[in-house]
């Protein structure tokens, strides 16, 4: 079963062993490099013209955008890394508890509030820490 292209989908065949380096099919010898291109390629039925042509061009900018998602990520990851964790689940989905909270519960259970030297709350288990 032959592999298709990556990028155009056409299905991959074998360079002739005349245009390989020392023919071993591992690589296009230099000096051959365009006679193959227009012995076999150009001249194939499957070929896209403009996606041929624009082919180097393209998977720059391929690169270039999953470059951009890969850091994306990375920066979304860091900043999940700095957000606190739950001691109690270990769940990420925490807030920091407010100063009006804190006075509010204060006010309204004095020294038995459970917010006295807390900063943060769960929003998944509802424990504070």
């Amino acid at each position: 079963m032959e592999k298709p292209c990556d990028y155009c989908n056409n299905s991959l065949k074998i360079v002739p062993k005349e245009f390989t380096a020392s023919g071993l099919g591992t690589c296009l010898e230099d000096d051959l490099k365009q006679q193959f291109i227009d012995e076999y390629i150009k001249s194939s039925p499957e070929i896209d013209q403009y996606l041929f042509n624009h082919r180097d061009e393209d998977l720059f900018n391929r690169r270039m955008e999953n470059k951009a998602k890969l850091e994306h990520g990375k920066q979304i990851l860091e900043e999940q890394a700095r957000l606190p964790e739950c001691p109690t689940c270990h769940s990420r989905n925490v807030q920091p508890i407010s100063g009006i909270e804190r006075g509010a519960s204060i006010i309204g259970l004095g020294i038995f509030s459970k917010k006295i030297n807390k900063s943060y709350k769960c929003k998944h288990c509802g424990y504070t820490w």
